[in-house]
């Protein structure tokens, strides 16, 4: 399983990405907002996130029309080869996302909800799919259940799941379990991933100890 980051936020990114354990950045607009950015910062954020090592950045489209998300899709590819765009799934999305599969422009599908999406997203030709696990679960529809149901849809497919809206580190440990491709995890929960209390407490014995 590959782990991503899902925030903008440089000065909470730096530590986590220099570990080198994690593929890459994902966000969107509200992730920008949250960190006090806009579009017009992404050039520059790209440019410091693969500065520190991040072998991948997501960034999403805002247009409404077909037309607009691929031009969109388009200048946030022009950024380098290892940025990859995404864009939500609506109709106008996974049209836009045909078309761009077409010539070659990698799409992450993202605000996915429901295994229906994943047979239209392997259906474009998609990069990959977000679907968003906790708010899946928080509407009723099982994000666990779902996310299991889109990976037997995708399978043999080229189009991966890369999990999304993920509240714990036991959450990332289920979907590694239903050999997930990929999830993007707020940076609380990756300092979690690192967190055990008996590790740390073996570790101030183990410390004790070589003192004599």
């Amino acid at each position: 399983m590959k782990l991503y980051l899902d925030s903008a936020d440089v000065t909470a990114l730096t530590p986590l990405i220099r570990t080198g354990l994690f593929a890459g950045v994902t966000t969107n607009p509200l992730i920008l907002r949250r960190a006090g950015l806009s579009q017009q910062d992404v050039g520059e954020l790209v440019g410091s996130l693969t500065a520190l090592g991040a072998a991948q950045v997501f960034v999403q489209t805002t247009g409404a029309s077909v037309d607009r998300l691929v031009e969109e899709a388009r200048e946030i590819t022009s950024l380098g080869e290892h940025v990859v765009a995404k864009i939500p799934a609506t109709r106008a999305g996974f049209a836009a996302t045909r078309t761009l599969a077409g010539s070659g422009v990698p799409v992450l599908i993202t605000a996915v909800y429901h295994a229906r999406q994943a047979l239209l997203a392997r259906a474009a030709g998609a990069w990959g799919i977000a679907p968003y696990v906790g708010r899946m679960t928080d509407a009723g529809r099982g994000g666990l259940a779902q996310v299991a149901m889109m990976q037997r849809i995708l399978h043999g497919s080229p189009t991966r799941v890369l999990a999304a809206s993920i509240r714990s580190a036991d959450v990332v440990c289920e979907l590694a379990e239903l050999d997930v491709h990929s999830v993007t995890i707020s940076t609380a929960v990756a300092d979690e991933l690192f967190e055990d209390e008996l590790t740390a407490r073996a570790v101030e014995e183990f410390a004790a100890a070589s003192r004599g």
